[in-house]
């Protein structure tokens, strides 16, 4: 019996641990400008801003599928500027090439925060079923004592805060902004494709797409 309910407390604490590690994307604030409307979007580059090699390549290419399955021609900054992006370019030199490649909206995703946090999780006492067949103060001491208790452990969570902002070219105008929040992907490819779906469907929400 104690080694049955032994294995019940550790598959409900993996069960806690597990749910724990899914990823959770929202959109917490999404803003479009009032000539959004009027703007078509048939090719963008999806271009991120981030240090992380991976994380960077998994939301551009994520990103660029989703919009693709959509029906918009869409390109990784990677793949244009390389991995290193635009950043020892001018404007007037960026301006040429996006406009001789035919671009008419670039997206721009920045990761703004990225937040750690520890939690204690205490332990709880659970009571083996067989105490009421045991009799005097020894049998009802034995019950009492014969707790079996699943030991308290740390969980850590990340945050992650990522902004995608669309801007229309050649006008170079700010169109579509949104800030989301993933807590605790499992790793880059878990938050790229959370992070894809939500602005996806935000996008079309808003008519952007």
């Amino acid at each position: 019996m104690k080694k049955i309910l032994l294995l019940t407390v550790a598959a409900a604490i993996a069960a806690i641990v597990f749910s724990s590690c899914s990823t959770s994307t929202k959109v917490v604030s999404s803003w479009k400008s009032p000539t959004a409307s009027g703007t078509k979007v048939d090719k963008v580059l999806v271009l991120a801003m981030m240090a992380d090699r991976e994380a960077k390549d998994n939301i551009e290419r994520i990103m660029s599928a989703d919009l693709s399955a959509q029906g918009i021609t869409a390109v990784t900054g990677t793949s244009v500027f390389g991995p290193k992006g635009f950043g020892n370019l001018t404007q007037e030199q960026v301006d040429s090439q996006l406009s001789n490649a035919g671009y008419d909206a670039i997206m721009i995703v920045c990761l703004t925060a990225k937040d750690k946090d520890i939690d204690y999780v205490p332990g709880s006492a659970y009571v083996s079923p067989y105490g009421p067949t045991y009799y005097g103060y020894y049998g009802r001491y034995r019950y009492m004592w014969d707790t079996i208790y699943s030991p308290g452990y740390y969980t850590t969570s990340t945050t992650y805060v990522l902004d995608a902002d669309l801007y229309s070219l050649p006008s170079d105008k700010l169109i579509y902004s949104a800030q989301t929040r993933s807590y605790d992907p499992s790793n880059t490819k878990s938050l790229a494709e959370s992070f894809s779906e939500e602005i996806i469907k935000d996008l079309k929400a808003q008519y952007i797409i």
